[in-house]
Parts: structure tokens; C-alpha cells; sequence
């Protein structure tokens, strides 16, 4: 539970961030979307990304750990093709994906303990 608040506060943080740098990267219609993308990301981040990250364990380790950055770039995209009124580019989902790893890992790492 405190993992599935983590990344969906995570991703509220990374959305606003951002669509504040360029609305090229990232726009939203509404803020009320920009939550309901949190809880989407909350899910998908604690759910879909365990099993998609055992599934390419092997190609990550041959490219270093790169992949993650493939992985999360493309769960953050997928977050954002299932919330109607979030648009986002591709590099805005990279920059969006480094973004919420950085601050799931700051947030988890304060609520863990």
C-alpha cells in the first residue's frame, strides 16, 4: 500500500513537473486528470511493473540496466494512454519516467520508515 501512494504521489509530481518545463513534453487538461494519472501510475507502478521487470530481466542485465529506463519510459506512457486528457511525447515520457523513479525513491524511502 504505502508503495502503490508512493508512485501515484510520485507520478502527480512528474506529471506537474513536466508540463511545467515544455508543453510539448507533457499538457493535461484538467487537474483532476493529472490524479486520476496518479492512481493510474500508482497502479500500474505496483502491479504491472514487478511483472514486466521479471519478464525483461534478461535483456536488462545485457544492456547494462538500461532497459529500466525503456521500461519506465514506456509504463509512463501507457499511464498516460489510459487516462483520457493526459498527452505526452515520447521524450516527456522519458523525462517523466526519470522523474517519478527519482521521487517514488524519495517518498518511499521517507514512508518506508
Amino acid at each position: 500500500m504505502i508503495r502503490l501512494i508512493a508512485y501515484a504521489l510520485a507520478a502527480v509530481i512528474a506529471a506537474l513537473a513536466t508540463a511545467t518545463i515544455s508543453e510539448r513534453l507533457l499538457t493535461f487538461d484538467t487537474p483532476q486528470s493529472v490524479i486520476i494519472f496518479g492512481l493510474v501510475m500508482g497502479v500500474v507502478g505496483a502491479f504491472v511493473k514487478p511483472i514486466v521487470r521479471l519478464l525483461s530481466f534478461p535483456i536488462t542485465c545485457l544492456t547494462f540496466g538500461l532497459f529500466s529506463l525503456v521500461i519506465n519510459a514506456a509504463l509512463f506512457g501507457l499511464g498516460s494512454f489510459l487516462v483520457p486528457g493526459i498527452e505526452v511525447s515520447w521524450v516527456g515520457a522519458v523525462l517523466g519516467s526519470l522523474l517519478v523513479s527519482i521521487a517514488s525513491g524519495v517518498i518511499f524511502s521517507v514512508l518506508d520508515e
